[in-house]
């Protein structure tokens, strides 16, 4: 069993640490740490995430959230969320009237209501989702942890971490089928944040984490579902990933060069290589 410290306002953050109901906004303005957020906008390049600029959460953003309430802490959405069952339109009065109350993050209409419902109703319905997600455990528990190697301070957060040392990450995606799935590792670099996941719980332990596992659910109905675990070649290609963003970070640290990127003339370049795929594909059936 893990120890977990309650978050109080103004607390004082000393790593390794897990914290129980840090909030969102709290959680994300820490200074002198990195996340894994970060670490990806830092290999598109330093300067992009040095001089990244601050954004207000968009509507993805908050229907996200509306998701992870739902299937996590289903009695605190039934508890805080308003549902507007009648509304079709944010541009409704009746919904202008709600979030000048309740704030938007927390007034959902008609279709974005049944979308975050049909999703928790799927899901919940299926057992072995089901018991995974009403695990015994802490839901967006923050952990705060130095890197052995670079010392550089990473915070990461569980969307639900299990007493038995499962963590379970919520993905909202259009298609859960293994092929497609894969793809979404790739673009969105998952395979990175399933191998830094893990291994900062070790770096605060001194123990494996138990799994890292990802609820692939699609937002459409009928809100088909999945729960994958991510093969060793992923997760070595998510370690080499992370440890070089690391790695440059504290470089960039340290020297306070943050360097976009590098254009030093024109470079060759071509199709994708999905599009050549299917380029030298064509090919070859032409010869056959």
């Amino acid at each position: 069993m893990i120890e977990v410290i309650e978050y109080t306002p103004g607390m004082e953050i000393k790593p390794p640490c897990f914290v129980a109901n840090m909030p969102n906004e709290v959680y994300h303005s820490l200074p002198g740490m990195i996340s894994n957020s970060g670490l990806k906008l830092l290999l598109r390049s330093p300067a992009h995430y040095k001089f990244q600029a601050a954004r207000a959460p968009s509507r993805a953003m908050e229907i996200g959230t509306a998701i992870h309430t739902a299937l996590l802490e289903p009695q605190r959405f039934a508890d805080e969320y308003v549902l507007l069952r009648e509304v079709k339109d944010r541009r409704a009065s009746e919904y202008k009237a709600a979030t000048k109350v309740h704030g938007t993050e927390v007034v959902l209409t008609a279709s974005e209501a049944a979308n975050v419902e049909g999703m928790q109703e799927a899901v919940l319905s299926n057992p072995a989702m089901s018991e995974r997600l009403n695990a015994e455990g802490w839901r967006e528990l923050s952990l705060f942890v130095a890197d052995p190697e670079t010392g550089v301070i990473v915070r990461v957060r569980y969307d639900l971490l299990s007493t038995s040392g499962i963590a379970v990450d919520v993905k909202k995606t259009q298609d859960a089928r293994p092929d497609a799935f894969s793809k979404a590792i790739d673009n969105y670099d998952y395979d990175m944040q399933a191998a830094l996941y893990s291994d900062a719980f070790e770096w605060a332990t001194g123990k494996p984490l138990g799994a890292f596992e990802f609820a692939a659910i699609e937002e459409q109905m009928p809100h088909g579902h999945k729960l994958y675990m991510l093969d060793e070649t992923a997760l070595q290609e998510g370690s080499r990933k992370y440890r070089a963003a690391l790695n440059l970070y504290a470089q960039c640290e340290q020297s306070g060069e943050w360097p976009g990127l590098p254009c030093d003339g024109p470079e060759v370049i071509g199709l994708p290589a999905w599009r050549m795929a299917q380029i030298e594909n064509d090919l070859d059936e032409e010869f056959i």
